[in-house]
């Protein structure tokens, strides 16, 4: 009996395979099993041998392997032994200075030949003594000179830039971020061991050597941690320097200095790994930024006066240049946004409102704010300003009302005319605000708010503007105003305002019916009398039909 035609078929075809493998040498027990979503004729016949991970270089992997610490803490022996070396001469005697400084020197190199030397077993744990031994290094340069003046100011500064192309250079083989990061720190704070008080211009000078070698590594590092703690360092070790130097100019460009290879290092680092800053990263970088503005404005202002707030807006305007430029860029975020806020507002209110502008022009200054706020758009007015523009909006809200509370202790204080007109003006432009404000989703709260403090501005400048008339015509001008208040309310069907003015309206008629009428003649108290009777009642009637708007 033949077999069916469809075996036949199967069995033609399985016999061509077979012949078609044996041709061709693949061997039949190979499996591939495609990828999902792949094309299985695109998968390699054999699987793919596996990828030798490669070792973390982050701090943060560094930071929680056990015994690293132990390791900080060992780096740490080696150059406090390094400097006791270098001062053992002062106490015993016991070696020469040239010899000490070799000792120590070769010490440093023993600890970056060794590190490197371990780097293929452990590279995050070898890499301290590097760091280490770099440290070593620039502190045998600094004591060279600065101790024993060995070598020339000159020759030390060669020798403290060639550790830093050393540092750099170390770096292209180490690859981790502890390195550089110890190497800073050490850097940084090393010389004050050594401190003596001798010749602290070669200490400026150390200091900007080392901070151009990490901001160059910073940028390989693509960690800001690097950035942060060595431009904080050096602004910190620049600025105690200063005070004992004597010599502002020097310090002031140094510090200026320090403040560009900040700035350029965080540009090129976010160029560099496409990566913009943090809002945490920018919280934490802006008390560098402040350290910096202190300092800079104290030794600008001992050199000439008057001439720290332009130079400080100068810087401001630096740091927002590159944020505008790193936002071309697209590497710009939340964080370097609200640095360069950040820094602009603070030097905008110290420099500009404090320093240079006119005791006279700041009251003004709030009737220029609430006009500006006037004309916001409803859509940027509603939203929740956080983050980048909360310190801003901050320092806008401080300036108003230290300059509202200005003017009314001034009005009612000084019998000066311009703070009349100025009380006027910012009770006018509150009421602006309030007008603009009410076409807008607005809750009672900040009407009342609004109304209660122009309202406040306007009694006050009312009073200086007609008390030279009697203390009569000051409360008829209150009721006159607190009228028309209600009456433009019950135009508008305004409750909120209608209600405002009964503050108003209630301070003039008692003042009206307690002191004026108490203390006028006969005739001019009747006539006080029924005149503000006739206006409480007719203001009654307006605030009933108010009351019944929102009657069904």
């Amino acid at each position: 009996m033949e077999p069916p035609v469809n075996d036949k078929r199967l069995a033609t075809i399985e016999a061509r395979l077979s012949k078609i493998e044996s041709t061709l040498k693949i061997s039949t027990a190979t499996t591939v099993i495609p990828s999902s979503g792949s094309d299985p004729w695109m998968q390699p016949l054999s699987a793919a041998k596996p990828k030798t991970p490669q070792p973390s270089t982050s701090i943060e992997e560094f930071s929680v392997r056990p015994g690293n610490w132990l390791g900080i803490i060992a780096i740490a022996c080696f150059v406090l032994a390094a400097a006791f070396i270098i001062k053992l001469s002062i106490d015993s005697g016991w070696l020469t200075p040239v010899r000490q400084i070799g000792l120590a020197a070769l010490l440093g190199i023993s600890l970056i030949g060794v590190g490197l030397g371990l780097l293929k077993s452990d590279r995050s744990y070898a890499s301290l003594l590097p760091g280490g031994g770099v440290i070593v290094l620039y502190l045998t340069g600094f004591a060279a000179h600065r101790y024993y003046h060995l070598i020339t100011f000159e020759t030390g500064i060669a020798i403290t830039t060639l550790v830093s192309a050393l540092c750099i250079g170390l770096y292209t083989k180490i690859k981790h971020d502890i390195y550089p990061i110890t190497a800073a720190i050490g850097a940084y704070i090393g010389p004050v061991v050594l401190w003596t008080g001798l010749e602290p211009a070669f200490s400026v000078y150390y200091y900007i050597a080392c901070s151009i070698a990490f901001a160059t590594i910073s940028i390989w590092v693509q960690s800001r941690t690097l950035i942060l703690v060595s431009s904080c360092l050096a602004i910190v070790m620049t600025s105690l320097i200063g005070v004992d130097l004597h010599d502002n100019v020097l310090v002031a460009c140094a510090l200026a200095l320090n403040f560009a290879l900040f700035t350029a290092g965080n540009y090129l680092y976010s160029l560099n790994a496409s990566k913009s800053m943090s809002e945490t990263e920018a919280y934490c970088f802006f008390p560098v930024l402040l350290t910096f503005y202190a300092a800079e404005y104290y030794f600008i202002d001992l050199i000439k006066p008057g001439l720290a707030p332009w130079l400080s807006l100068a810087f401001a305007a630096l740091l927002v240049g590159v944020y505008l430029l790193a936002r071309q860029s697209r590497v710009s975020g939340k964080g370097s946004q609200f640095l360069a806020l950040g820094f602009a507002t603070v030097v905008g209110v110290h420099s500009v409102y404090l320093e240079l502008m006119p005791d006279d022009f700041r009251p003004w200054l709030f009737v220029i704010i609430v006009l500006l706020a006037a004309l916001v758009p409803s859509r940027l007015a509603m939203r929740d300003f956080d983050g980048a523009y909360a310190l801003p909006v901050l320092a806008l809200f401080g300036i108003v009302i230290t300059e509202y509370l200005t003017i009314a202790f001034n009005i009612l204080h000084y019998s000066d005319a311009s703070w009349m007109y100025v009380a006027l003006a910012a009770a006018g432009s509150i009421w602006v605000l309030q007008l603009r404000a009410d076409n807008q989703t607005q809750d009672d709260t900040q009407g009342y708010c609004l109304l209660g403090s122009a309202h406040i501005l306007a009694i006050l400048g009312l009073y200086r503007l007609v008390t030279d008339q009697g203390s009569l015509a000051v409360s008829a001008a209150w009721l006159f105003y607190a009228v028309g208040v209600i009456v433009f309310a019950f135009v508008r069907k305004d409750e909120v305002m209608a209600k405002s003015a009964l503050f108003v309206l209630t301070f003039a008629a008692g003042k009206a019916l307690l002191y004026d009428a108490a203390s006028a003649p006969t005739v001019i108290r009747i006539v006080c009398l029924l005149l503000t009777g006739a206006v409480l009642y007719g203001c009654g009637f307006f605030m009933r039909r108010i009351s019944d708007w929102k009657k069904p």
